[in-house]
């Protein structure tokens, strides 16, 4: 019931938004009158105009909170069963499309923070493994030396990892000051402007935006991460990349002072196919964070684009007079 609590938070807002809409039915029930009773054509309109914009601005808010009631009860048939990651902190994660866009963007953020750590770790081991040497008289080698490049590609995989971690945090940030402010600024604060002739476009703007961004956008997250496999994807890369950290976890404490110590480890790293260990890690890392920048970039501008549709198709429909359009014929 998460939608639902967005309203009761709000009541403040929405009576003051209802008291304006009730006095603008006052102003245009006079207006009205006045136009009838000394025959005045354009003032009987205008009142005319002011009630009918009136009513329908009180009945807007009861239509988005049936919408809400009606979102609320089929939200968890649109959520696909098991699909919801581990999100603590997120109340009612598939109450509500916002709640389940929030969970599985805080999921993405905390598997994204793991892998860019886990990542750096096996980046500092492949270095440190690219840099030991076996001196043999005159002659000195580097079994692992290929490894250097490695070693780089890896600590590139963990700072876009990181970034992809911290686009996360700052959508899920973005999301939550959405959800909070279309009800509890835009909406009430639309209504009140387009309750009067003077500031209904701009009334009209602040509710389209609060009922796009507020019903349209969540809905097409909604989509985006009912199909993703992003977070899974990173999950599985961070277990491999925790896995390779644990096997060689002791190479960089090597004694090198140790006899011998060197070269029984590279031996080790060698009958281990320590090289092809590292070089598995590239292809489920670079995976999610494709995977990850397509859920956060991609699928998110798309969004953005036909709620600002809907937004503008919003704004026409908020902002069109019923009765002044009779005028021109006077």
């Amino acid at each position: 019931m998460s939608l639902l609590q967005d309203f009761s938070s709000q009541t403040g807002s929405f009576d003051l938004a209802i008291v304006a809409a009730t006095i603008s039915l006052l102003i245009g029930g006079l207006l009205f009158g006045v136009g009838i009773g000394f025959g005045l054509r354009k003032i009987r309109l205008l009142g005319a105009e002011e009630i009918g914009q009136g009513i329908i601005s009180a009945a807007l808010v009861g239509a988005l909170f049936a919408f809400t009631v009606l979102l609320n009860t089929t939200v968890s048939t649109l959520v696909p069963q098991g699909s919801l990651p581990y999100c603590p902190g997120i109340q009612n994660p598939s109450g509500s499309p916002f709640s389940y866009y929030m969970c599985n963007l805080q999921a993405l953020s905390d598997s994204f923070r793991t892998l860019s750590s886990s990542l750096y770790r096996a980046s500092d081991i492949a270095g440190f493994a690219s840099s030991l040497s076996i001196n043999a008289g005159v002659i000195s080698a580097q079994p692992f030396f290929a490894l250097q490049s490695a070693s780089e590609q890896l600590s590139d995989a963990a700072k876009q990892a990181q970034s992809v971690s911290a686009l996360a945090f700052f959508s899920l940030e973005l999301v939550g000051a959405i959800q909070s402010s279309a009800l509890a600024l835009f909406l009430p604060a639309g209504l009140i402007l387009r309750t009067f002739f003077a500031t209904r476009k701009l009334g009209a703007a602040a509710m389209a935006i609060a009922i796009a961004a507020y019903a349209i956008f969540p809905l097409l997250s909604l989509y985006t991460f009912s199909i993703s496999k992003a977070n899974a994807e990173a999950l599985s890369a961070a277990d491999e990349a925790a896995l390779f950290n644990s096997k060689f976890a002791s190479l960089p404490l090597l004694d090198l002072d140790e006899t011998g110590a060197v070269r029984d480890k590279m031996n080790e790293m060698s009958a281990g196919d320590f090289g092809g260990a590292a070089q598995s890690l590239f292809p489920l890392s670079f995976r999610a964070i494709a995977l990850a920048q397509a859920d956060l970039l991609i699928y998110p501008l798309i969004s953005l684009l036909v709620t600002a549709v809907a937004g503008l198709e919003f704004y026409k429909l908020l902002s069109a007079p019923i009765f002044l359009p009779y005028f021109e014929s006077i």
